[in-house]
């Protein structure tokens, strides 16, 4: 087979060529004698990288950490966030307060919430938030609820959209029909609530 110019300039040593498509990929191969055979076998090892005009372009793996996986939900905490103004405003004490009461309730309602990794943001426990906010937990879930116009229970879908982290790599998960058909009906994007 015929390969252009460039193909053979920059083919590494130790590799055969074969065409897929439009493109060329560089394979190991060496040979190796067969006892009854007057010429070589080639063996093909594996594939090295591809060759374009620019040069050859090696095969590169992506590593990624599979002993520490960290999975945070996003999708409902999302949501909810788009009403914090509207729920701090409504209450008195100082804003971080106010805003740490407001973050407590969504990972109440959302244990695996990615809020749970800031550092920046207190969380409180149940009983921290009744003593030291002086509040019912049902009142809030109805403050809540009556601040983004839905009931939570039609929100469950959301609270199934996740980020998976494994190292520093970060990975969405992919939408039910629900999920979409649920985001299209509360009149948002799928980029506001990942």
């Amino acid at each position: 087979m015929k390969y252009p110019d460039y193909v053979k300039q920059y083919r590494p040593k130790g590799t055969v060529v074969k065409k897929v498509n439009d493109t060329y990929y560089a394979y190991y191969a060496t040979s190796k004698r067969v006892p009854g055979k007057n010429y070589p076998v080639q063996e093909i090892k594996g594939l090295a990288g591809k060759i374009d005009r620019w040069g050859f372009h090696p095969l590169s793996r992506a590593l990624v950490d599979t002993e520490h996986v960290v999975i945070r939900e996003c999708g409902f905490t999302n949501f909810l966030l788009k009403f914090e103004e509207e729920y701090i405003s409504r209450r008195s004490g100082p804003v971080k307060e106010r805003r740490d009461l407001y973050y407590s309730m969504i990972v109440y309602l959302s244990n695996n919430s990615f809020l749970n990794d800031r550092t920046d943001v207190r969380i409180y426990r149940v009983d921290e938030m009744i003593e030291h906010f002086h509040i019912g937990i049902p009142n809030q879930i109805t403050a809540i609820s009556k601040i983004c116009e839905y009931s939570l229970e039609e929100l469950e879908p959301l609270k199934y959209i996740c980020s998976v982290r494994m190292g520093k790599r970060i990975f969405q998960s992919e939408l039910t029909k629900a999920q979409r058909e649920l985001i299209e009906r509360l009149g948002i994007e799928e980029n506001e609530i990942r």
